[in-house]
């Protein structure tokens, strides 16, 4: 009886061992798919994305500041600074009423194209905000009822979409081909941004000068000091 029971015993261990390895091989081959097509999505992402020049001498060193402007249906514009401080990443909500500085005079940040960000970044510099990576999307032809119009508009949030990584890999290929990356920032950054939180970001404060134009209302490092 007693050798029965180790029978019944060893068989039994050695269907567990055959069940655990199983699932290990399983689980190996589930992140092996889900890396492949993380790496399918990057890649696809890379090549639909286009870059941008920017001169270096345009961009701050020894800054992590990301700024992303985004055009949408209707002509609807929104800028935002990323600002990371010890691991933690603050979203600036950046006016497009902004008077910005070019060779033509000061006009409203929301004027200049987004393919060119030269002209944007000289003159959020001489504002005194730094920006070290940069991406625009445009999102302006694209139908206001379609995800990335809706996306564009803020009807649609991308964090809620964090929660379906096939449904996140396939928005953002679809949003790769209006995207524009300034030299020096990755596609990951992308993806870092699908992680940041946008539904409450902190406004610059602004106030308007003798002309009726709207300028900062404070140096950008007063900003930083007293909302961040």
């Amino acid at each position: 009886m007693a050798h029965g029971e180790r029978s019944v015993r060893r068989r039994r261990r050695s269907r567990l061992v055959r069940v655990l390895k199983g699932l290990a091989v399983t689980g190996c081959a589930l992140v092996l798919v889900a890396a492949a097509y993380a790496g399918i999505s990057l890649y696809r992402i890379d090549h639909a994305v286009h870059h941008v020049t920017v001169p270096a001498s345009l961009l701050a060193h020894g800054q992590d500041d990301l700024l992303t402007l985004v055009t949408g249906p209707h002509h609807s514009e929104e800028a935002y600074l990323f600002h990371t401080v010890a691991g933690k990443t603050h979203v600036l909500l950046v006016p497009i009423s902004l008077g910005i500085k070019t060779a033509h005079g000061t006009v409203p940040l929301s004027s200049l194209d987004i393919h060119s960000p030269d002209a944007i970044i000289a003159g959020l510099r001489q504002v005194g905000i730094p920006v070290a990576h940069y991406i625009g999307v445009d999102l302006h032809a694209v139908p206001a009822d379609s995800k990335l119009g809706r996306l564009a508009t803020g009807k649609l949030s991308v964090t809620a979409l964090i929660s379906d990584p096939t449904g996140t890999a396939s928005l953002l290929e679809q949003v790769a081909s209006h995207v524009y990356l300034g030299p020096n920032t990755p596609v990951s950054s992308l993806l870092e941004l699908m992680r940041v939180p946008t539904t409450n970001p902190v406004s610059v404060p602004t106030a308007r000068d003798a002309q009726g134009r709207v300028v900062l209302a404070a140096p950008y490092v007063s900003v930083l000091r007293k909302f961040l």
